[in-house]
Protein backbone atom coordinates (compact mmCIF):
# COMPACT_ATOMS: atom_id res chain seq x y z
CA UNK A 1 0.00 0.00 0.00
CA UNK A 2 1.32 3.05 -0.78
CA UNK A 3 2.37 5.94 1.81
CA UNK A 4 1.32 8.65 0.41
CA UNK A 5 -2.66 9.14 -2.44
CA UNK A 6 -1.38 12.78 -4.57
CA UNK A 7 -4.43 14.11 -6.57
CA UNK A 8 -3.63 16.04 -9.17
CA UNK A 9 -6.07 18.37 -10.30
CA UNK A 10 -7.88 17.69 -13.99
CA UNK A 11 -7.32 20.84 -15.19
CA UNK A 12 -3.67 20.96 -14.49
CA UNK A 13 -1.87 20.26 -18.40
CA UNK A 14 1.27 20.06 -16.98
CA UNK A 15 3.49 19.49 -14.02
CA UNK A 16 4.88 22.93 -12.25
CA UNK A 17 8.38 22.34 -12.50
CA UNK A 18 9.68 21.01 -16.04
CA UNK A 19 13.27 19.00 -15.40
CA UNK A 20 16.20 20.91 -16.42
CA UNK A 21 17.90 18.76 -19.48
CA UNK A 22 20.42 21.96 -20.04
CA UNK A 23 22.87 20.44 -17.98
CA UNK A 24 24.28 22.97 -15.21
CA UNK A 25 26.26 25.94 -15.96
CA UNK A 26 27.80 26.91 -12.82
CA UNK A 27 30.47 29.82 -13.07
CA UNK A 28 30.02 29.70 -17.36
CA UNK A 29 31.23 33.02 -17.62
CA UNK A 30 33.61 33.13 -14.57
CA UNK A 31 36.78 32.62 -16.91
CA UNK A 32 35.07 35.40 -19.06
CA UNK A 33 34.60 38.04 -15.68
CA UNK A 34 38.43 36.96 -14.31
CA UNK A 35 39.94 38.12 -17.74
CA UNK A 36 37.88 41.59 -18.11
CA UNK A 37 38.83 42.14 -14.34
CA UNK A 38 42.69 41.51 -14.53
CA UNK A 39 43.31 42.17 -18.23
CA UNK A 40 44.19 46.24 -17.63
CA UNK A 41 46.39 45.52 -15.22
CA UNK A 42 49.80 43.69 -15.15
CA UNK A 43 49.86 41.44 -11.79
CA UNK A 44 52.94 40.75 -10.05
CA UNK A 45 52.64 38.66 -6.84
CA UNK A 46 54.80 39.28 -3.67
CA UNK A 47 54.18 38.03 0.03
CA UNK A 48 53.60 39.83 2.89
CA UNK A 49 52.22 39.30 6.57
CA UNK A 50 49.45 40.08 8.58
CA UNK A 51 47.78 39.42 11.98
CA UNK A 52 45.32 36.58 11.55
CA UNK A 53 42.35 38.21 12.81
CA UNK A 54 42.77 40.80 10.08
CA UNK A 55 43.43 38.66 7.87
CA UNK A 56 40.26 37.01 8.02
CA UNK A 57 38.18 39.95 8.40
CA UNK A 58 39.76 41.36 4.95
CA UNK A 59 39.12 37.73 3.26
CA UNK A 60 35.51 37.49 4.63
CA UNK A 61 34.95 41.63 3.60
CA UNK A 62 36.85 40.49 -0.30
CA UNK A 63 34.47 37.38 -0.37
CA UNK A 64 31.18 39.57 0.64
CA UNK A 65 31.59 42.28 -1.57
CA UNK A 66 32.20 39.30 -4.59
CA UNK A 67 35.71 40.48 -5.27
CA UNK A 68 39.15 38.84 -5.00
CA UNK A 69 41.40 39.45 -2.09
CA UNK A 70 44.21 40.96 -4.71
CA UNK A 71 41.49 42.90 -5.69
CA UNK A 72 41.08 44.48 -2.59
CA UNK A 73 44.32 44.60 -1.79
CA UNK A 74 44.85 46.76 -4.89
CA UNK A 75 42.32 49.18 -3.53
CA UNK A 76 43.41 49.20 0.12
CA UNK A 77 47.13 49.74 -1.09
CA UNK A 78 46.20 52.44 -3.49
CA UNK A 79 44.08 53.98 -1.55
CA UNK A 80 46.47 54.06 1.61
CA UNK A 81 48.96 55.41 -0.92
CA UNK A 82 46.48 58.24 -2.23
CA UNK A 83 45.97 59.36 1.71
CA UNK A 84 49.75 59.14 1.79
CA UNK A 85 49.85 61.52 -1.73
CA UNK A 86 47.47 63.74 0.47
CA UNK A 87 49.34 64.14 3.76
CA UNK A 88 49.32 63.83 7.46
CA UNK A 89 45.65 65.54 7.43
CA UNK A 90 44.43 62.69 5.38
CA UNK A 91 45.23 59.97 7.51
Amino acid sequence: MARHTFETPDDVTEPPLRPNTDGVKVGADLARRRKAATAATDWKSFSSYLPEDLQRRFRSECMLAGIEVRQGLDEAVRGWLEARKAGPSAS
